[in-house]
């Protein structure tokens, strides 16, 4: 059961590591060309809005609903074809009416998300604009989504997973290219031109796998599944909706710059981007590929094998994002000034968009373990109870971030958004064990203390290397990089680790297979 999620996680994990890296390459460029200025932040906030309705209508539908039940479907092509058409005929329409009316209303939406915008006229106008144009991204990448919840539950997870990569190559062949003769809209003209590629390649991988779409709205009413679908994704709504308004928190806060500073918005989607690495590296692909399974344990009543998957799932999490969070919190500004300081990214930038880092990082495990959480909930079949204690720690991040802007700036509304997630783990922890009672957590605690010993002598390692090591500074975060993977995974070997066991068997396997190649 094992090797078979270790491989499907690999495979997502691979095709993430592609766009991540591909996305640092375009953020790299973006903080090059456009620092903390208001074009940015301008094309921040109409972003912003379309994510929104996407993950209601995209991301989170599929995770949360439409692939746990399609995956049902999984030994009976037909039928979960004709289900699929059912879906997508459906979605065509409620996406084309959403996309309409925000773009008819866009200048309202600007203005209840960044109020801080109203007193700059420029940088306003340039949110409404850019706003109404997101908007059409919006219906692309929605039904994109819904592609690849069909791909998923045929286990196909190639696809899904490097599709992403259009989107960052629009954006850096567009700002290498055009930045300069197009400098206000090229951004979202690259998010257009990524939004039409990410629709393409995974309805031709359908279409390769046997299906083919035939427009049936009126038969989707009809369609039990679909109904059931409904009736699950109504929790599911909410649930989204109040995530991104999490997001939303941060932009209105952030966009107060008498309060948080100039380029606060800026910076808090520069440090949201790296903090979102390890969760889109590790966390997405492990929990994509595991819900499949738990949803299928969970119809055939067998809930010792849930409950397995969950706990192998709980360490493998706990193995590679601790160390993470370590190294995130003991380098914060070096990582920051590798990645951005140059062009129109300053000094200032450098300072606010490290802060934010900074207290991003203290949160950085919880969101993870949020979201294994949730799935387990989604497998389940239950999109309540995590609604319901979204919206409690959503409460939490408004209270924390209005009382710790003043004092910390910025940093304060992402430490806010930090502690929320603490809170929002622990009660979700609760509520799981009341669905599925007690667990066996095996060795986790022990594993647990070890990974954070190791973790932690490996974030006091490195930042004493940053400041003695004697090259420019590229030199030194890729030295203290490799060092810092060589020394966690030989402590780890030492520690009794169970996942550097089987990495250290996985290295053997591929040198000897290369050695007889």
């Amino acid at each position: 059961m094992f090797k078979k999620i270790i491989k499907n996680t690999s495979i997502l994990s691979l095709g993430t590591l592609i766009s991540r890296v591909l996305g640092l390459v375009r953020l790299v460029l973006i903080s090059n060309f456009f620092g903390t200025g208001a074009i940015l932040e301008a094309f921040i906030v109409a972003f912003r809005l379309p994510n929104l309705f996407r993950s209601v209508f995209g991301e989170g539908f599929g995770d949360a609903v439409a692939v746990p039940v399609l995956s049902e479907y999984q030994d009976d092509k037909e039928e979960l074809f004709k289900i699929g058409n059912h879906l997508i005929s459906l979605f065509t329409v409620v996406l084309l009416i959403t996309s309409l009316l925000g773009m008819i209303f866009g200048k309202y939406l600007v203005s209840l998300i960044a109020p801080g915008f109203i007193a700059d006229g420029e940088k306003f106008a340039l949110a409404v604009s850019f706003t109404r144009i997101t908007f059409f991204y919006l219906f692309f990448i929605g039904l994109a989504v819904n592609f690849t919840s069909i791909l998923y539950s045929l286990k196909k997870f190639f696809i899904p997973a490097i599709n992403p990569v259009f989107l960052n190559i629009s954006f850096i062949i567009g700002i290498i290219f055009f930045a300069d003769s197009l400098r206000k809209y090229i951004l979202v003209i690259c998010v257009l031109v990524g939004g039409i590629l990410q629709i393409v390649f995974p309805f031709v991988a359908l279409r390769r796998s046997g299906f083919i779409f035939k427009f049936r709205i009126k038969e989707c009413f009809k369609d039990k599944v679909i109904l059931r679908m409904v009736k699950l994704f109504l929790p599911r709504v909410w649930s989204s909706v109040i995530y991104h308004l999490s997001v939303i928190v941060d932009t209105v806060f952030s966009s107060l710059s008498v309060i948080v500073g100039v380029g606060a918005l800026a910076a808090i989607t520069y440090a949201n981007v790296l903090i979102q690495l390890p969760l889109a590296l590790i966390v997405l692909p492990l929990t994509r590929v595991a819900i499949v399974d738990l949803s299928l344990y969970h119809k055939q009543s067998k809930m010792d094998d849930f409950k397995k998957l969950f706990v192998f799932s709980f360490q493998n999490i706990v193995f590679f994002v601790v160390p993470i969070t370590f190294v995130f919190l003991f380098l914060s500004e070096g990582i920051i000034d590798v990645l951005f300081k140059r062009g129109e990214f300053d000094a200032h930038s450098l300072a606010i968009t490290s802060s934010v880092f900074f207290f991003y990082s203290f949160g950085l495990f919880f969101f993870c373990m949020t979201k294994l959480f949730v799935s387990a909930f989604y497998a389940l079949k239950n999109t309540a109870i995590p609604a319901k204690l979204a919206a409690l720690s959503l409460v939490v991040n408004v209270i924390l971030s209005a009382a710790l802007m003043f004092h910390l700036r910025i940093g304060g509304v992402a430490l806010a958004s930090s502690l929320a997630a603490v809170f929002n783990c622990f009660l979700l922890y609760k509520c799981l064990l009341k669905q599925i009672g007690a667990i066996d957590w095996q060795n986790t605690p022990a594993q647990f203390v070890k990974v954070v010993v190791i973790s932690l002598m490996i974030g006091f390692f490195s930042k004493m290397l940053w400041g003695i090591l004697p090259w420019n500074k590229y030199i030194n975060m890729s030295a203290i990089f490799i060092i810092d993977v060589c020394l966690f995974f030989s402590s780890g070997m030492i520690f009794g680790l169970g996942q550097a066991d089987y990495l250290k068997k996985w290295l053997l396997r591929a040198c000897n297979c290369e050695a007889k190649t």
